[in-house]
């Protein structure tokens, strides 16, 4: 219920605007108890990725779990990956827009737990590259930024532009333009 609130009044308010009692509030709890589970405003804000990673995380395995192939799972990723923020737009500007520029968060542990969706994303690209479909000239860290960049993007500008179009709009040709550009080209060797 607390993270719930919190992420709520952060969408609404921003960080530095918002306040404990006016999370309190929203949760239906005293102000109190938030202290009993998050040292201050911000351990609650970072806690909020953890959370909802964790969400993202859990429902991306079942839509995984029956599909083959790295470019299938790639394109169910993607698709998840626009679904979830989507579906979730104050969570997602909570992120995008002043989550991921802290340099704060970058620094915290909660920071960490991003990485379990992170290294998913790892996951399927090498599992393409053994499948020598995906490029093995390029480095899987550089790819995972790419794909990630890619995504991050088109849901920032989703949320600049005050969520006014479908977010699932250009998912089909995000989806065929990261494929093919994983992709080897007739002029390089799958051998490599």
């Amino acid at each position: 219920m607390i993270i719930r609130a919190a992420i709520e009044v952060f969408s609404k308010n921003t960080f530095q605007k918002s306040s404990i009692s006016e999370i309190a509030q929203r949760a239906n709890v005293a102000e109190g108890t938030i202290y009993q589970y998050f040292k201050n405003k911000e351990a609650l804000f970072f806690a909020i990725p953890d959370e909802k990673t964790k969400e993202f995380c859990k429902e991306l395995e079942l839509h995984l779990q029956s599909i083959t192939g790295a470019f299938n799972k790639i394109r169910k990723f993607i698709w998840y990956y626009l679904y979830f923020f989507k579906m979730n737009p104050e969570y997602a500007r909570t992120l995008m827009l002043e989550m991921r520029v802290s340099k704060r968060f970058a620094k915290s542990k909660t920071y960490k737990s991003l990485k379990t969706f992170t290294d998913k994303a790892l996951e399927i690209i090498k599992e393409g590259q053994e499948e020598g479909l995906i490029r093995k000239d390029v480095d899987v860290y550089i790819i995972r930024q790419l794909v990630l960049g890619i995504l991050e993007h088109l849901v920032t500008r989703w949320l600049l532009k005050g969520e006014k179009y479908d977010l699932m709009k250009d998912c089909s040709e995000a989806s065929e333009l990261i494929v093919h550009g994983l992709s080897y080209s007739d002029g390089i060797q799958k051998s490599r």
